[in-house]
C-alpha cells in the first residue's frame, strides 16, 4: 500500500514539474474581415420589362356655323372633350454612366422602349338638351409604338441599394385620328395626325447591387408628351372652311412602371 501511494506520488510530481517547463500558451486574434465596398463608377446596360397606362386629353373647339349656333358648338366642345385611356405592356434596353462620389451617386441613361398603346373612344352626342332631336357620332382613336427617353441620374448609396431621381427629354411617336358624322345633312369631320412628338419625363427609382457587376432595379416614369392640335372642315360646308371648323386638341400623359437589370462593363 505503501509502495502504491509513494508510485502515484511521484508521478503527479513528474507531471507537475514537465507542465512547469512548458511554454506559456498564447492567444492571437484572427483577421478582420473587410467591409465589401459597393463600386457605382462605370458604363452599364441592361433590359426592362413592365407596364404602362396613357392619358390622352381630347378638347374640340366648334366654330358656331354649320353646328346649331354658339349654343349647338358650345354643347358639342363639352360632350366631345374629356379623356381616352388605355394600358399596354412595355419592354426594352437601356444604356448608362454612373460616377460615384462618396454615398453620391449621378451620372446619364438613355432607353428605347417598346409601348404599344391603343385607344378608341365613341361618343353618340344626343343636342336634345339644347332643344335640337338630333345624335351626331363621335370617333376619337390614339395610338404610341415605342417611347425613348434621355435622362439624368442622381442618388445616393447606402451598401449595396442605390436610390435616385431622374429627368429629362422624351420622345414618342403618337398618333391620333378624329371622326365626326353627322345625319341632318349628311356630312363629316374627319382629321388625323401622326409623327415623332417630344416631351419631358421626371421618375425615381431604387437599384439593388447583386454582385459585383450585375444589379437589378425598380422604376417609374412620369411622361408629358406635350399638345398636339389640327383642324378639321365640315365635308359638306366646306365652301365655308373658315366657319364650319372643329379644332382637335390632344395631350399625352403616360405612366411606366418598370423592373430590370444592369451588368456593369469594365471593372
Amino acid at each position: 500500500m505503501k509502495y502504491g501511494l509513494a508510485l502515484v506520488v511521484f508521478i503527479i510530481s513528474t507531471i507537475s514539474a514537465f507542465a512547469a517547463d512548458l511554454p506559456a500558451k498564447t492567444y492571437t486574434k484572427g483577421p478582420v474581415m473587410a467591409a465589401h465596398v459597393y463600386n457605382w463608377t462605370g458604363f452599364y446596360g441592361g433590359l426592362n420589362i413592365g407596364g404602362g397606362w396613357a392619358n390622352t386629353e381630347v378638347n374640340y373647339r366648334a366654330s358656331s356655323f354649320g353646328y346649331s349656333g354658339v349654343p349647338g358648338a358650345a354643347f358639342l366642345d363639352a360632350g366631345t372633350s374629356g379623356q381616352l385611356r388605355t394600358s399596354g405592356f412595355t419592354g426594352g434596353g437601356q444604356l448608362g454612366y454612373n460616377y460615384q462620389t462618396g454615398s453620391a451617386v449621378w451620372g446619364f441613361e438613355g432607353d428605347l422602349n417598346y409601348t404599344g398603346f391603343r385607344g378608341t373612344r365613341f361618343i353618340p352626342l344626343n343636342f336634345a338638351p339644347i332643344g335640337v332631336n338630333l345624335t351626331d357620332n363621335f370617333t376619337q382613336r390614339m395610338k404610341s409604338n415605342w417611347l425613348a427617353t434621355l435622362r439624368g441620374r442622381l442618388g445616393f448609396t447606402t451598401g449595396p441599394v442605390l436610390l435616385y431621381a431622374t429627368g429629362g427629354l422624351a420622345l414618342a411617336n403618337v398618333g391620333y385620328s378624329d371622326f365626326g358624322y353627322f345625319p341632318f345633312l349628311p356630312s363629316t369631320n374627319s382629321a388625323s395626325a401622326s409623327g415623332v412628338r417630344a416631351g419631358w419625363t421626371v421618375g425615381g427609382g431604387a437599384e439593388w447591387m447583386i454582385a459585383p457587376r450585375w444589379s437589378i432595379k425598380a422604376e417609374y416614369l412620369y411622361v408629358d408628351l406635350g399638345n398636339t392640335r389640327y383642324t378639321s372642315t365640315n365635308s359638306v360646308l366646306n365652301a365655308a372652311p373658315n366657319l364650319a371648323t372643329i379644332m382637335h386638341g390632344h395631350r399625352l400623359i403616360e405612366n411606366i412602371a418598370r423592373v430590370g437589370f444592369n451588368y456593369k462593363f469594365g471593372s
